[in-house]
């Protein structure tokens, strides 16, 4: 599976975007397409769920729920002040590096061959999942970096 920000992902994405634009707006259902038989549920307020008339509260509990693991409490990292965090992923070393304002990538190397080209965030914890997405879990989790930020100033 490619990140999002890999140039497939994005040339794919944009492939979407423009299909769906040639597609139109999605049809809109009237109450005259509903056939006037349908089933339906005996209650005072009901949801057309595409086959079925079905109670509201039914309807709400079958819903499905997206749950993000990383609550907006959480999204701020303790490491937000800081120019490099590093972590060791399956046994190879992965520094997050602030650039201003997006975080790199740097995986095996600090030099400009370990730099993944194809992955920039705005946000840490964005970079952290993915790092761990792509190379496995930091076996210590994810430290500050104070050897960079000595030698950066």
């Amino acid at each position: 599976m490619t990140g999002f920000y890999s140039r497939a992902a994005m040339r794919q994405a944009r492939e979407e975007r423009e299909a769906r634009e040639l597609a139109g707006p999605p049809a809109q259902l009237a109450l005259a397409d509903i056939p006037v038989d349908s089933p339906a549920d005996d209650a005072l307020l009901t949801v057309w769920d595409g086959q079925r008339w079905v109670a509201y509260d039914t309807w709400l509990a079958r819903a499905p729920i997206v749950r993000d693991e990383y609550a907006p409490a959480q999204a701020t990292s303790k490491h937000d002040d800081a120019k490099c965090v590093v972590g060791d992923c399956n046994g190879k070393r992965v520094w997050l590096v602030r650039d201003s304002d997006r975080w790199l990538m740097f995986a095996g190397s600090r030099g400009p061959g370990g730099r993944r080209r194809d992955f920039a965030s705005p946000f840490l914890e964005h970079a952290i999942r993915t790092a761990e997405l792509w190379y496995g879990a930091a076996a210590t989790g994810w430290c500050p970096d104070l050897s960079a930020e000595v030698a950066r100033g």
